[in-house]
């Protein structure tokens, strides 16, 4: 109980703590390794996900030998809660090669930091896949013209096509 200036001070500093403590994990998350991330399961996972989601994913490694690619078994909570790849998933993956793109992008962001790096945003350009797509449309004949405006329509307009 207090003014609101005091209040304010205290919220503020409850705010700052916590902006600290996500900080100290991210950086956790990219410096530190303990023993049990250096399996080979995990070895692209390293430095680029946050310790917290390799340790919701060691649980579903171990299960992994129990139910293979049954989902009926494996419920898929992992992926449906947390957008992590569950047992059925893990299950395809060779060891040590667990895709970085099966994780969902919030365990991969270990920053505050709002701005994307040039990496990021080439990966996201689609500028160089219209231009196949230009290219292509140039070179097919009438009927595979009139095909691909039909396809760019059901992308860019779902409710205009069938």
């Amino acid at each position: 109980m207090g003014d609101i200036c005091s209040c304010w001070d205290g919220i503020h500093n409850v705010i700052i703590l916590q902006q600290n403590e996500i900080k100290t994990s991210f950086e956790r998350s990219l410096n530190l390794t303990s023993d049990s991330y250096k399996v080979l399961s995990y070895k692209r996972l390293v430095g680029y996900v946050s310790r917290y989601a390799l340790g919701l994913l060691a649980p579903k490694l171990e299960r992994v030998k129990k139910i293979g690619f049954d989902t009926s078994r494996c419920g898929c909570v992992l992926r449906q809660t947390y957008g992590l790849p569950c047992a059925c998933e893990l299950a395809q993956y060779d060891p040590g090669m667990i895709p970085l793109q099966e994780i969902h992008i919030m365990w991969t962001r270990l920053t505050f930091s709002n701005v994307s790096s040039s990496q990021s945003q080439g990966q996201l350009s689609i500028q160089r896949k219209l231009d196949m797509v230009l290219n292509h449309f140039k070179d097919v004949d009438i009927a595979g013209k009139v095909t691909i405006k039909q396809k760019l329509l059901d992308i860019v307009c779902p409710l205009m096509t069938l």
